[in-house]
């Protein structure tokens, strides 16, 4: 039995439409989301941490620093303190943002 090609025509549009229509919907693209957990990234990483750890640093190396050299250590502890908390606030928030752009990343990917 043949069948005229406008009945096969239209079985193969069938097929393409319910094959098409089986598979599941593409998550949103690799750079769209790329691009928007960069963006949420950088506005929920907080940089004041860098800015907090730089003072707290600070504040502790004048301290010792006034402890065991009177006045002349409190300033070389200010500046090395200031420069260790200044870096150990730069890792935490990178670390942070590092975090909370991957959480945002598969969060888009999978929406």
């Amino acid at each position: 039995m043949k069948l005229s090609s406008k009945i096969m025509t239209c079985l193969c549009a069938a097929a393409v439409t319910l094959t098409l229509g089986a598979m599941p919907a593409e998550a949103r693209g690799k750079q769209f989301c790329r691009s928007y957990a960069e963006r949420y990234a950088n506005r929920h990483a907080n940089g004041g941490d860098v800015l907090a750890g730089t003072a707290l640093g600070a504040a502790t190396g004048a301290l010792i620093g006034l402890a065991i050299d009177g006045g002349r250590g409190a300033g070389r502890g200010a500046i090395i303190g200031g420069v260790g908390g200044t870096v150990a606030g730069g890792v935490q928030t990178s670390e942070k943002w590092r975090r909370i752009y991957r959480r945002a990343y598969a969060d888009c990917r999978a929406s």
